[in-house]
């Protein structure tokens, strides 16, 4: 029987993250909760930890371009209204469609690009919440042909429609956004059409608000419910028990299944008081010189029903491990 393993991807959630999410967030708007969401990223400390660990927000070169071009106009209006008194509806009428030639030189452009890539660093930099992945220069077989595809049977707009696909070519799984058309049933079922015609295999996409990703227990929840979703396939087995005196598992595998001396296996069992209220550890069976049956009690190369010593320095070695999952990783 082949094995379905799991890989260190599998563990990781990407949450795209929209451009009206990074404008909130800039602009200090915190009714849609995007400010709020974006700062339980933030990293933190001298070692630069999140607060989270196994969820990651990524965006794309797209999306900040189209940030860039809306920051820009706000920064335009800002200068009309306050140095050349305008009012907002006036301005914002001067300032649509980058509408820059009447109050803005080249001087004012270059101020308003360095004030937009201060913003852009306090998202993405070293310090920030979201990781920037650049799709430009890059080998994306099919990036442009799936956007032609999206474009013909759905009633997006070209920019929505590169938003998507790039939340597809990042390897997403969800997309952060506050744009509520997106959540309209008609719009999921137009999707759903274009992506018969996907290249990226396996792709999973939806559309989640940042109210939904707004406390550590509500992140805890999406995360597990997601793992659950993505991974229950590919379990083979189930911890029967824990022996903390001694640091040993007893693991039962399903029907069709077995553990090898040579194979690493992940070890998976979700906490309330854990980060995100799971743990997960690699166990090289062979390093643990510990692969033992429990019908004989003695060394196998191969078994079903076993136990395994863990690794001396274990984590959470007063938690219950029973009921934890066994995946076999590649």
């Amino acid at each position: 029987m082949m094995k379905n393993k799991i890989t260190e991807f599998d563990f990781k959630l990407r949450l795209f993250v929209d451009t009206n999410v990074l404008i909130d967030f800039v602009e200090g708007y915190n009714d849609r909760k995007s400010v709020t969401c974006l700062n339980l990223f933030q990293k933190t400390g001298a070692s630069k930890k999140r607060k989270v660990d196994g969820v990651e927000l990524v965006t794309s070169d797209y999306v900040l371009w189209e940030f860039y071009g809306r920051c820009r106009q706000e920064l335009y209006v800002r200068k009309l209204v306050t140095e050349h008194n305008y009012g907002f509806i006036q301005a914002n009428k001067e300032s649509k469609d980058d509408n820059f030639r009447k109050h803005a030189n080249n001087e004012c452009m270059k101020q308003f690009g360095k004030e937009i890539n201060e913003y852009i660093q306090r998202i993405t930099g070293n310090n920030g919440m979201v990781f920037r992945e650049r799709l430009i220069g890059k080998d994306s077989p099919g990036f442009s042909e799936f956007i032609d595809e999206v474009l013909k049977c759905s009633k997006f707009s070209y920019k929505d429609a590169i938003v998507f696909v790039s939340a597809l070519f990042t390897r997403a799984n969800g997309i952060i956004t506050c744009d509520e058309h997106h959540f309209n049933k008609d719009r999921i079922e137009q999707l759903k059409e274009a992506m018969k015609t996907c290249p990226i295999k396996d792709a999973e996409i939806s559309f989640r608000k940042p109210e939904e990703f707004s406390t550590l227990d509500k992140i805890k929840l999406e995360y597990k419910n997601w793992f659950e979703k993505r991974n229950k396939s590919k379990i083979i087995g189930d911890i029967v028990k824990y022996y903390p005196r001694i640091n040993v598992v007893e693991i039962k595998c399903k029907k069709g299944c077995s553990i090898n001396e040579n194979d690493s296996i992940y070890l998976v069992r979700f906490f309330e008081k854990a980060n995100l209220g799971k743990f997960w550890l690699k166990v090289p069976t062979k390093a643990s010189g510990n692969l033992i049956s429990m019908k004989t009690k003695k060394p196998i190369d191969k078994g079903q029903h076993v136990t395994i010593k863990l690794p001396f320095k274990f984590p959470y070695k007063k938690k219950e491990w029973s009921k934890g999952w066994v995946f076999l990783a590649e």
